[in-house]
C-alpha cells in the first residue's frame, strides 16, 4: 500500500439538502470508483479531511464508516484508512464459481472453450443488461470439467467493452467473479441469481456426454457493480452429481 495521500480541496456544502457526511462519502466514493483513488491508496487523515471539507470529526468518521460498510475502504488501527482492493469488497457468494468450489473440496477443476462469437443479444439478455434489442454482444461457451469429467456447460453474454475481452480467453479456466474483480477492477455490489431444473437437450447432452433427457441444474447469474451496471449475463447447466450450489441467506 502506498502511504501518500492525494490533496483534497473540495468543501462540503452546508446549504445542500444532502447531509454533510453523505456529501463527503459521495465524493470519496466517486474518486474510488473512477480510480482517482486507486486500490491500496491511503486516504488523508481525519484531520486532513476535516480541513479539506470544513466539517467536524464526527461528520468525517460517519462518512468513513459508511464507505467501510460498503467494502470500499478498510481502517487499520494506528495506520489510517485505505482503499480496498476489489477482492476485499462486499462478498456476493458464488458467481458461477465452479472452479473455486471444486478446488475447495480437493477436486481438479479445468475447462475448455467451446466457442466465442459476436451476435445480437437475445431478448432476455438485452433486458437484463439494459441494452437495446439486438445490440451486439460477445457470447462465450465453455465446458467445465471436474477431475477430467465434463460437469457443466457455461455460457456468458457481455458487451465487448471496458476491457472485458479478457473474459473470452480465460472463462474456461477461471471464475467470472475473480476475473471481474481482480483482473478488470470492477467492484461488485449484488448478483441476481435464478435456479431451476431443465433437461440437457441434444447439444448440452453431447457436450456433457449424457442422454438428452438427463436433468441438469440450471442457474442464471447477472452481477452488478456499485454503479448499478450489469456486467454480464451467465447461464450455467451442471450435472447434479458433479456440482451442487449451497447458500446461506440471512434475514
Amino acid at each position: 500500500m502506498t502511504s501518500s495521500s492525494p490533496p483534497l480541496t473540495a468543501t462540503a456544502d452546508a446549504t445542500d439538502a444532502v447531509p454533510l457526511f453523505a456529501q463527503i462519502k459521495g465524493r470519496l466514493r466517486d474518486d474510488i470508483l473512477e480510480k482517482r483513488l486507486p486500490a491500496g491508496q491511503k486516504l488523508p487523515s481525519e484531520a486532513q479531511l476535516q480541513l479539506a471539507f470544513g466539517v467536524s470529526r464526527i461528520t468525517v468518521r460517519q462518512a468513513l464508516n459508511e464507505l467501510q460498510a460498503e467494502g470500499l475502504i478498510e481502517t487499520l488501527n494506528g495506520k489510517g484508512s485505505f482503499v480496498t482492493r476489489p477482492a476485499q469488497a462486499s462478498r456476493l457468494g458464488m458467481l458461477a464459481g465452479f472452479n473455486e468450489m471444486l478446488r475447495v473440496h480437493g477436486r481438479v477443476a479445468s475447462g475448455r472453450t467451446f466457442s466465442v462469437r459476436t451476435g445480437p443479444a437475445p431478448p432476455r439478455v438485452a433486458r437484463a443488461l439494459k441494452l437495446a434489442p439486438g445490440t451486439p454482444v460477445t457470447i462465450v461457451r465453455t465446458v467445465r470439467m471436474a477431475d477430467g469429467v465434463p460437469a457443466a456447460f457455461f455460457q456468458a453474454y457481455y458487451e465487448p467493452t471496458l476491457g472485458r475481452e479478457i473474459l473470452a480467453s480465460r472463462l474456461a479456466d477461471e471464475d467470472a467473479m475473480n476475473l471481474l474483480e481482480e483482473e478488470l477492477g470492477f467492484r461488485l455490489d449484488r448478483t441476481q441469481i435464478a435456479a431451476s431444473a431443465v433437461k440437457a437437450g441434444r447439444m448440452r447432452g453431447i457436450l456433457l456426454n449424457v442422454p438428452a433427457d438427463t436433468p441438469l441444474l440450471y442457474m442464471r447469474f447477472v452481477p452488478h457493480d456499485l454503479t448499478g451496471l450489469a456486467l454480464l449475463y451467465a447461464d450455467m447447466y451442471s450435472l447434479p452429481e458433479q456440482f451442487s450450489y449451497r447458500a446461506v441467506v440471512r434475514r
